[in-house]
């Protein structure tokens, strides 16, 4: 993959933080984008580029679902798919430990996934708690 996920108004939530929060984690994606496109890969560079996508992306679903519990959003199954990401990026983690592992695949898998999933979730996901915290005053 060398198509970059780029930010439009169509991926709002009508939420400066969240939307601001979003941006950062399209940019890191890219940056995963950028790495996998190279015709040589440093391994540690990829750890490294893993674990920044799994502190922030991390961090940004824990803001959620903070932000559910807080206002009272029944968010059971958007969490469970937070989870699921969580649960993708500790074995995309573990998978490029391993010894012998194609570690182009694995980086190109990594930012397939991760902007992939970040679009589809925003889309179907994020945009069905903007009308409540918009209702709730949070802008």
């Amino acid at each position: 993959m060398d198509e970059k996920f780029i930010w439009t108004e169509e991926y709002s939530v009508q939420n400066e933080m969240i939307d601001g929060q979003h941006k950062t984690f399209f940019g890191i994606t890219n940056d995963l984008i950028e790495l996998a496109s190279r015709k040589e890969i440093d391994r540690n560079e990829l750890l490294d580029q893993v674990a920044k996508l799994g502190d922030y992306a991390f961090f940004h679903l824990g803001t959620e679902e903070d932000l559910f519990s807080k206002y009272g959003y029944s968010g059971a199954e958007h969490i469970a798919a937070h989870n699921m990401f969580r649960q993708e990026v500790t074995q995309m983690m573990d998978a490029v430990r391993e010894d012998g592992v194609d570690i182009g695949l694995q980086a190109r898998r990594t930012a397939d996934f991760a902007g992939n999933w970040l679009k589809i979730h925003i889309e179907t996901m994020d945009r069905q708690y903007a009308p409540f915290f918009t209702e709730k005053g949070l802008k």
